[in-house]
């Protein structure tokens, strides 16, 4: 029988029969809290599904169940089992781990009770910060542009924020759109694809640099994408040319906005309300919200602009930003 592998993410000591090189290998000799293993579709119970399920996705207080045409089945329990199985033969490694480290680890994250949000997040000197955003919203590009700068990876795609404000490691991988690899002049024929049939590719851990220690977050970052060319502005009140920045950020949302933020940047709210989880999502993005500044920060749409932008501002400290004047920005939500 082969030894499972090990590996350390999101707070827990995984054991895996599944190869996962998204996730921090780990040299741990204790017990392993989340089990990651093949398993049988036909042979899991029924039960009776919440109201928020549907046909491919069934829930339940601590049962969460994902059927995938022509990808498989996956079933999170209790916050310590994570079962999968193939549609058939032709289905790759691959493509159940995309499923099996998003997903799958997202819901075991949530029965634990911690607070998972769809976001990125990276370190520098010892503090982190969260990059939100829809998935057309930059977090990616944005954060490879970062690495550039001397940062390091915490966690891509999902991120969990523990009670005491410390982003735990996660996914140690980054996922860019061929448009995206091409404009950051990547060699995209040698990176993998994320799964069959789809122009996305996967820069892995080898590729990147990352931070294997929880780490506390000081900032958190609500992305849009700004249409705008950038270069010079005028500064209306005092009539005169300015260098205009790229990136820009807004002043702190109030706590109420920052919550609903937060609460809507959910992975994924439904999985909440169909585990009997949306109070402890409130509490959590609640508690956060009060002890870690949120701000808006508007990205230039094109990737250059972005990486050059990057040079001349820092974003441990949001006010080496312009300032967007827009009284309502804070209530702007693209979600």
């Amino acid at each position: 029988m082969t030894k499972p592998h090990r590996y350390c993410a999101f707070g827990a000591e995984i054991s895996s029969d599944l190869v996962l090189p998204e996730l921090q290998s780990s040299d741990s000799v204790s017990d392993a809290l989340v089990q990651i293993q093949a398993g049988d579709h036909e042979q899991w119970p029924s039960f009776e599904q919440s109201p928020h399920s549907t046909p491919t996705l069934q829930l339940s207080p601590q049962d969460w169940r994902l059927e995938l045409e022509g990808i498989g089945w996956f079933r999170a329990t209790g916050g310590e089992r994570l079962e999968w199985q193939r549609w058939d033969d032709s289905v790759s490694d691959r493509d159940i781990r995309t499923f099996a480290v998003t997903s799958g680890l997202g819901a075991l994250a949530i029965q634990r009770g911690a607070l998972v949000l769809h976001g990125t997040a990276l370190e520098r000197d010892g503090e982190a910060i969260l990059l939100l955003g829809h998935p057309a919203a930059g977090k990616s590009t944005l954060a490879w542009c970062l690495l550039q700068e001397g940062w390091r990876l915490l966690s891509s795609e999902l991120v969990a924020v523990g009670s005491d404000g410390m982003v735990q490691p996660g996914m140690h991988q980054l996922k860019l759109w061929y448009d995206a690899a091409v404009a950051l002049e990547l060699d995209w024929a040698q990176l993998p694809p994320v799964r069959k049939g789809l122009k996305r590719y996967a820069l892995m851990a080898q590729d990147l640099t990352c931070m294997p220690q929880p780490t506390p977050l000081r900032l958190i970052y609500a992305l849009n994408r700004d249409k705008e060319d950038s270069g010079k502005g005028v500064d209306i009140e005092a009539e005169v040319e300015v260098e205009k920045v790229s990136l820009k950020a807004s002043r702190n949302f109030s706590q109420t906005n920052a919550l609903m933020r937060l609460r809507n940047q959910a992975f994924h709210a439904r999985m909440y309300r169909g585990m009997d989880a949306e109070a402890q999502l409130f509490m959590q993005a609640a508690a956060l919200a009060r002890t870690v500044p949120l701000h808006a920060l508007v990205v230039p749409d094109g990737i250059k602009a972005m990486a050059e932008s990057l040079k001349k501002i820092d974003l441990m400290q949001p006010e080496s930003m312009q300032q967007r004047k827009e009284s309502k920005e804070e209530d702007t939500n693209d979600d």
